[in-house]
């Protein structure tokens, strides 16, 4: 799909995932965690960005950071860069190391702060190859319960807990713990425009501190969707929303689907539309997975964001 520029302004607070190229290991032992965990600290401190928590998996990373200065584009232009030349060149390898552009949800810190710092620091539970968050070595979770390397700025968080930091880290670890049995909650990544998560309010302040008109950064209604897609395939609305079973209808409705998705909206929102349940809607979406719903969802998230921009 086309892409969208990132939203970026002093203060800003992201969730940053870094993912391989086509799923590949970015880390091949400890040794290159540390040198990645090494970099991180070294351009926190060359670029003044504040570090909440981190994550590194075996083929992807996961960073919430707030950027008072530099913006996070540059940010991650250089760490990636200096990281991947570290492993290609350690390993005698060519070609992107990374999957093409990194994924920055703009969060509402208020809101999405500490249930990020505990998603982020459940990612090797979610994995299965970690019981308990305190057991995985490359996280931030351990600076949280007291292990003080200085990298991850803590204290911010904790005092959300209470003044008394041993008392901070016991509330801190039980809210954690409380949501070891929780999957992955998709909700982090679906977001307005595939880079906002807050509400109407903070999408107002978002607009104002971004120098953007608030509907720029809106998602489509369903209503200009629908257009779009029947414009786009020839087919009539009426034959997307009823249960017809024709090739050229199934398709229109999948893409309906899966841009409504790729737009931060939730395939709930569809159901009273399109009257089939959650679970029908999701498999109909996988229409964009072919290549010939690759190139047209493209082709309907380039319109639709030149509808919003005009």
């Amino acid at each position: 799909m086309a892409r969208l520029p990132r939203i970026q302004f002093p203060n800003a607070f992201y969730h940053v995932i870094v993912r391989g190229n086509q799923q590949q290991a970015i880390f091949s032992g400890d040794t290159d965690r540390m040198a990645y965990l090494e970099l991180l600290n070294r351009y926190k401190k060359k670029c003044g960005f504040i570090l909440y928590a981190y994550v590194l998996m075996n083929n992807h990373v996961h960073l919430l950071v707030e950027t008072p200065e530099m913006p996070i584009s540059k940010i991650m232009q250089m760490l990636n860069f200096t990281y991947a030349q570290y492993f290609n060149r350690k390993y005698g390898k060519v070609g992107h190391l990374f999957q093409g552009r990194y994924k920055s949800f703009l969060c509402d810190r208020d809101q999405y702060l500490l249930s990020l710092v505990r998603y982020i620091h459940l990612n090797p539970v979610r994995a299965k190859i970690a019981n308990e968050p305190h057991v995985y070595r490359w996280s931030s979770h351990g600076e949280y319960m007291g292990k003080n390397s200085g990298m991850v700025d803590v204290d911010r968080v904790l005092r959300l807990f209470s003044e008394n930091k041993a008392l901070a880290r016991r509330l801190y670890s039980r809210f954690v713990n409380e949501a070891t049995r929780e999957g992955r909650d998709e909700s982090y990544y679906k977001g307005i425009e595939q880079q906002i998560l807050g509400d109407e309010k903070f999408i107002e302040k978002v607009a104002k501190a971004a120098g953007r008109t608030e509907e720029s950064i809106r998602k489509p209604s369903i209503e200009t969707l629908l257009k779009e897609v029947e414009r786009l395939t020839g087919v009539k609305r009426e034959e997307i929303i009823v249960r017809s079973r024709s090739a050229q209808a199934v398709f229109a409705r999948g893409l309906l689907i899966g841009a409504w998705r790729e737009s931060g909206g939730r395939i709930a929102d569809l159901q009273s539309i399109l009257k089939r349940d959650i679970s029908t809607l999701s498999k109909s979406s996988r229409v964009v997975d072919s290549s010939e719903g690759r190139e047209s969802i493209k082709k309907l998230m380039k319109r639709l964001y030149s509808l919003i921009q005009a």
